[in-house]
């Protein structure tokens, strides 16, 4: 791209910040979007068919044939390849991907509004003003980061994108309170650990 684009004179900085927002976005998309690119990449090399990108994620190759399209940054690391597709046809990865795409057709709209940016990141990208976790999670599932939504303890269910948010946060809320005592503001303090395990029963596997 360099060879036929120059960044306008004075907007160097601005230019760089969005390179390193954008790399940083690939770079955790990575692992997903390569197994879709592959399942695309098959198709168009071995049948010459233009698969679209929407139809690839509902689409599995074999071992065999994952091998034959890994991508460019992985071609002269093929054991690193081999180890990526060895997951993705684990009986048990399959499992779980089918049934987490079962769930999520669902749902009627985005789970979340979170995009792929940690709680902390969405927190320090909305407004540019202080935000704890607790209502990062309030406002991920109300708008992306750029809308203009805003906290409001008193905000019904239907203020979500999910009715079931509000049961959650009530819950944590109220968990929250018996264990700091009934004055606590929840939106003032990032997530407690032992609230959300105590609310939420914790993650599978006795993962914290």
């Amino acid at each position: 791209m360099q060879d036929f684009f120059r960044c306008k004179e004075g907007y160097e900085a601005k230019a760089d910040a969005v390179a390193d927002k954008s790399a940083k976005k690939v770079i955790k998309d990575m692992h997903y979007e390569v197994r879709v690119q592959a399942v695309i990449q098959y198709h168009a090399d071995i049948h010459r068919v233009r698969i679209a990108k929407s139809e690839a994620r509902t689409m599995k190759l074999t071992r065999e044939q994952y091998m034959q399209v890994p991508p460019w940054w992985c071609a002269h690391d093929l054991q690193c390849w081999a180890r990526m597709v060895d997951r993705w046809c684990d009986p048990a990865w399959e499992e779980n991907h089918n049934t987490c795409w079962e769930r999520r057709l669902w749902m009627r709209g985005a789970p979340h509004h979170q995009g792929n940016l940690k709680l902390s990141e969405y927190s320090a990208a909305h407004g540019g003003e202080p935000c704890s976790q607790f209502k990062a999670y309030d406002l991920a599932h109300k708008g992306k980061v750029m809308a203009d939504v805003a906290y409001n303890p008193d905000d019904p269910p239907l203020a979500y994108n999910y009715e079931s948010v509000h049961s959650c946060l009530d819950g944590y809320t109220s968990m929250a309170r018996a264990v700091h005592g009934p004055e606590y503001d929840p939106s003032a303090h990032d997530l407690d650990g032992e609230v959300v395990m105590r609310t939420g029963g914790g993650k599978k596997h006795g993962r914290f």
